[in-house]
């Protein structure tokens, strides 16, 4: 239409939309709820954009968003896609009193779906009472990746020290070499050049360099790896076994999750149970710190992973909440006017 952006953003903001209305000014802030413990600095109240009884239903998922420097916390119908409930905050406490104004509805929940965080842990336990708690798939397999990465970056930094080590020493050596020459103390003086160069391999690369070129080699299964980066696992695997065996086994357990037999009648609970100890008691002396915190955080939260292999449900839906929550700030060239992004979030969500 010709139109400048900025200019049809204030027209809709003011004239087109109802946005300026009493109306949708009371809806916008009509469940906000006043901070504990109120400091003038910042606002005197948590903002709840969206409250909406009608989303309630059997199955639920919760997780959180980062909007403008804070963090909301988003409750989700898995069925739907509809979001019941967005507020600025994770404080159990702050999400208990509008989680309270559903009343009887939340006992109507049979399955809520979420991360590992303590917080939503302690916010399903007291309001969702009747809910099944399912740790997310896709959240357990992303820490999971998140510990073979952390050895990756463990081993890169330990290279570097040494390069940086080696390079200290050579320094002293050229400085000698120099020395030396410039005196003709010894005619036989090996050359020493001035720049310190680490050691390359065959494929041309140093070990820092192919520990850092193969992060998204290790995002995929071996199956996944194209020509070139089976190569590349060929030589990272060899000069580091250690991340070899990260790997492999963190595979296993990403197996588990995808069993070939999954919608089998011979793979239940009890076979999942089965498999996912049998996978932790082989783990228990491997000796690789990262993969042993990975081991304890999935022991603290077995009965919830173990709860998907009863109905198989994902937080995908939340997930699919915050691509939409991302692609609105996006078309709102950003969050800044708060109100605003939130009453467009409420024609959205």
């Amino acid at each position: 239409m010709g139109i400048k952006y900025n200019k049809f953003y204030r027209w809709y903001k003011n004239s087109l939309s109802e946005f300026k209305t009493q109306k949708e000014q009371y809806k916008l802030h009509k469940h906000d709820i006043k901070k504990e413990n109120f400091n003038s600095r910042y606002e005197q109240n948590i903002r709840v954009p969206i409250l909406k009884l009608e989303h309630l239903g059997t199955h639920m998922a919760i997780d959180e968003k980062h909007i403008n420097q804070t963090f909301y916390t988003v409750l989700t119908n898995g069925e739907t896609g509809k979001v019941a409930l967005m507020i600025a905050s994770m404080n159990p406490k702050e999400v208990g009193k509008c989680l309270v104004k559903f009343g009887e509805k939340l006992l109507e929940v049979t399955t809520i779906t979420r991360d590992l965080s303590p917080t939503y842990q302690a916010i399903a336990t007291k309001y969702f009472p009747n809910a099944k708690q399912v740790a997310d798939k896709y959240h357990i397999i992303a820490q999971s990746i998140d510990a073979v990465q952390d050895v990756r970056i463990k081993l890169r930094q330990e290279i570097l020290t040494n390069q940086r080590k080696e390079e200290q020493e050579h320094t002293l050596k050229y400085q000698e070499y120099k020395k030396k020459s410039k005196e003709n103390l010894d005619e036989n003086l090996v050359k020493i050049v001035k720049k310190y160069s680490p050691k390359k391999l065959k494929n041309g690369e140093t070990l820092a360099e192919l520990l850092a070129r193969s992060r998204y080699l290790l995002f995929k299964k071996p199956t996944k790896w194209n020509d070139y980066q089976k190569e590349r696992s060929i030589l990272l695997f060899e000069h580091f076994p250690v991340l070899k065996k990260s790997y492999d086994i963190v595979n296993q357990f990403r197996n588990w999750y995808e069993p070939l037999l999954i919608k089998d009648k011979i793979w239940n609970y009890l076979t999942a149970e089965t498999a996912l100890l049998n996978w932790i008691y082989t783990i228990e002396n491997c000796g690789i710190d990262e993969i042993l915190n990975l081991k304890n955080s999935i022991e603290n939260n077995l009965q919830y992973i173990l709860n998907y292999h009863f109905e198989y449900k994902t937080n995908a839906v939340a997930e699919s909440i915050n691509a939409k929550i991302k692609n609105a700030i996006q078309q709102n060239k950003g969050s800044r006017d708060l109100d605003f992004f939130h009453f467009r979030l409420n024609l959205i969500l």
